[in-house]
């Protein structure tokens, strides 16, 4: 069993995936530093100061862990959507945060101001929700908003929807009917375009 954990950079999914793993007594892989320690890399973004993660790779090596363990696996990215099969997945769930506190979070971990608001648009714009339903299914994907809820929290929350064997949904956040958005959004001098290449 696979539990896809995914969501923007900022918004938890290391320390809750962490979390949840041990809860589960499950295996817990965050897909970029398997990508780095394993040099599953298909090289530099300089614009954006990051790996590429070689995501055709990443699939096989997951494939492998998947089949040989015996215990489940929590895997956690923001590309994680692009590496887990749906066949494999069994649950999957997409982080949510604020974006306003999304921006301090991203700012406090000293991101260029580029990354900082690219990775707020993102949420913002549901991109990593809409890759997970794009890939899942939008039954098969549950929404949480993490903006007030400690990691134990949420990990309680995850634990209950697995054991109830039924997904929450989607459709729970909107962020751009929340006062005071567009002008966040004005900030930003990413423009959104083609999809870029999945970096770590």
């Amino acid at each position: 069993m696979i539990i896809v954990v995914t969501g923007t950079p900022g918004v938890g999914k290391s320390t809750i995936s962490k979390l949840l793993a041990l809860r589960l007594s499950a295996v817990h892989i965050d897909l970029s530093e398997l990508a780095l320690r394993e040099e599953l890399t298909l090289g530099w973004d300089e614009e954006r100061e990051t790996a590429i993660a070689d995501i055709e790779r990443l699939k096989t090596l997951l494939e492998e862990r998947a089949s040989s363990s015996a215990r489940p696996l929590v895997v956690e990215g923001h590309y994680a959507s692009d590496v887990v099969p749906p066949d494999k997945a069994a649950f999957i769930f997409v982080l949510r945060k604020d974006p306003w506190r999304l921006k301090g979070e991203l700012e406090s971990r000293g991101y260029s101001r580029e990354k900082v608001m690219e990775n707020v648009e993102a949420e913002v714009l549901d991109v990593c929700l809409t890759e997970a339903v794009d890939a899942y299914g939008e039954e098969r994907v549950s929404e949480i908003d993490v903006t007030d809820e400690s990691a134990e929290a949420v990990v309680e929350k995850i634990v209950s929807i697995i054991e109830g064997g039924k997904p929450t949904g989607v459709g729970k956040v909107d962020w751009l009917s929340k006062p005071g958005v567009e002008r966040l959004l004005e900030e930003t001098f990413w423009e959104q375009g083609e999809r870029e290449p999945a970096s770590l």
